[in-house]
């Protein structure tokens, strides 16, 4: 009988699986950084423990100058991915700009101003300025009405 036991459980490993789960730096990096997600989800998800995932970003990246790293690495290659959108986003407005058959000629002039190269003067086309001209007159039904009840001076 406990030979039969023993066999039965011969092939069962009573320990848990302990591997570690390899820590990924570049990656959390990247899930926090560009694609938006939040931190706690990301360190979890990049093999890190509960307790460091709850205490955030910067109190991992002053206890480990890989994680440091990494956050300079792709802090960096992002602001070097929008210096060369830029360009691409010139030339569109530029297109805009100068075919006359397309409709948004406006807004893009509207846009190309507010760069700091150009720096025109171009009024926001959304704001409307008809509310600046009805607060302006008094031509209210309301305020007709008070003044007809004011009282007249006694002579």
């Amino acid at each position: 009988m406990l030979e039969n036991m023993s066999e039965e459980n011969a092939g069962i490993n009573l320990q848990p699986n302990t591997t570690p789960k390899l820590k990924n730096p570049e990656l959390l990096a990247r899930m926090v950084l560009r694609e938006g997600k939040p931190f706690k989800s990301s360190a979890l998800a990049c093999g890190y423990g509960t307790g460091i995932a709850g205490k955030g970003l910067d109190y991992l990246a002053a206890r480990s100058r890989a994680v440091a790293t990494a956050v300079e690495r792709e802090s960096a290659l992002f602001a070097t991915q929008l210096d060369k959108l830029k360009p691409l986003a010139v030339k569109r407005l530029y297109s805009e700009i100068t075919d006359l058959r397309r409709p948004g000629g406006l807004k893009a002039i509207e846009i190309a101003g507010r760069f700091r190269e150009t720096d025109w003067f171009v009024r926001n086309m959304d704001v409307q300025i008809g509310i600046f001209n009805a607060l302006g007159e008094p031509s209210d039904p309301a305020s007709d009405a008070l003044s007809a009840y004011q009282d007249e001076p006694e002579n």
